[in-house]
């Protein structure tokens, strides 16, 4: 039996995207990024909610990914925003019309060119991440050689470098308006239709100019905020988006219990020594599982609506956490790891305050193995 399972709120799911439908037009098309395993909510289970609840299309980072989703979902529109590695090789399996493909290269586009049917090919235009993109000194050249070739473009892209970082916000302004002006080298020698996109969930929160044609949301869609500074930001600008639902709950359940007495050490390296007589439970979820090893002796789980500190090292696939003050816990009662009990919550921003990261990180590491099991 699996140590522990992943409830997804499709209820939550729902309001998320429904902020955003607020904000944008009827035409803006609305991407749901669901890479790296929907930053660990599941796959397949996050991009059929997505669907249902009226995504245009479906952002993944790689071809594998774009796979899986095109056997489950065999008429969804996949956006595939990563590089593909040995392209040469591989690009018979991107024939498929439903296929965005953002590529960065000219070498890259005649490959997916020759293709029939061809995937539509989104040209990314590097404005200021210095990641993936063409170099903007070269676009009035690539430009020309495209359209004297005759090369396939359905649209141009970007992405913000730092928007979530800041409340000042005039580098992503900069990489908007260097967007925008590469645009119009393109609209300057007859590409016309060409869909347009560059906004991520923080910014397509805030910039209203940057949401264009389609917008790409990602770790907003789950619930989670970008960062504290995009509140802050929609807060000094006097907007207020409404409230975001996190769509996870991750929990699991006591596996034994320890009854130590004063002055017993706790876990590997006895990093910890209890003072009083302690009550400890042990749950089958550890480093191995997704849980950040940082926590060990900072971090809280809920047990009965009550925080439980976790005492000691978190080991491999183990964890303990103290329910002294919690006398009615038992062996198999549950154990909110993140998520709500009671009146007390923990919060994928709790443990990136508590190990010094951020809340993508938090839940893209649980473990794709575990059951993703979808509640209304």
């Amino acid at each position: 039996m699996l140590s522990c399972e992943v409830i997804l709120s499709k209820s939550a799911l729902e309001h998320n995207i429904s902020l955003y439908r607020k904000l944008t037009s009827e035409t803006t098309k609305f991407t749901a990024v669901v890479k790296s395993n929907a930053y660990g909510h599941g796959l397949l289970e996050m991009a059929g909610l997505a669907l249902s609840a009226g995504a245009d299309l479906l952002g993944v980072n790689s071809l594998e990914e774009a796979e899986t989703l095109r056997a489950k979902f065999p008429q969804a529109t996949i956006l595939i925003m990563g590089s593909i590695p040995n392209l040469s090789l591989r690009k018979h399996k991107l024939a498929d019309s439903n296929f965005w493909v953002m590529v960065s290269r000219l070498e890259e586009m005649e490959e997916l060119s020759t293709l029939s049917p061809a995937p539509k090919i989104h040209l990314k235009l590097e404005t200021g991440m210095s990641r993936l993109g063409l170099d903007m000194i070269q676009i009035e050249q690539i430009a020309d050689e495209i359209k004297n070739r005759k090369l396939k473009l359905s649209g141009l892209a970007t992405h913000f470098a730092s928007t979530e970082d800041f409340t000042e916000h005039s580098f992503s302004m900069k990489q908007l308006q260097k967007f925008l002006e590469g645009v119009k080298v393109f609209q300057e020698r007859g590409f016309a239709d060409l869909i347009l996109h560059c906004a991520s969930s923080a910014s397509a929160m805030l910039f209203p100019e940057a949401r264009l044609d389609l917008i790409r949301v990602g770790i907003s869609m789950y619930g989670l905020w970008p960062s504290l500074e995009t509140k802050l930001s929609l807060s000094m600008m006097g907007k207020d988006i409404g409230t975001l639902k996190p769509v996870l709950t991750w929990k699991t359940k006591i596996q034994h219990i320890q009854e130590l007495p004063t002055g017993a050490f706790i876990g590997y390296g006895s990093t910890f020594k209890t003072t009083y007589p302690t009550k400890l439970a042990v749950i089958p979820v550890g480093y191995y599982e997704g849980l950040d090893r940082k926590l060990s002796n900072t971090g809280y789980m809920l047990v009965h609506g009550e925080r439980a500190r976790i005492l000691g090292r978190i080991c491999m696939n183990m964890t303990m956490i103290e329910i002294t003050h919690i006398p009615d816990a038992k062996l198999g009662d549950e154990v909110i790891i993140l998520g709500s009990s009671g009146h007390e919550v923990v919060t994928a921003d709790d443990h990136a305050n508590w190990t010094n990261t951020i809340n993508y990180e938090v839940v893209t590491r649980i473990l794709d193995q575990f059951p993703r099991t979808i509640t209304h």
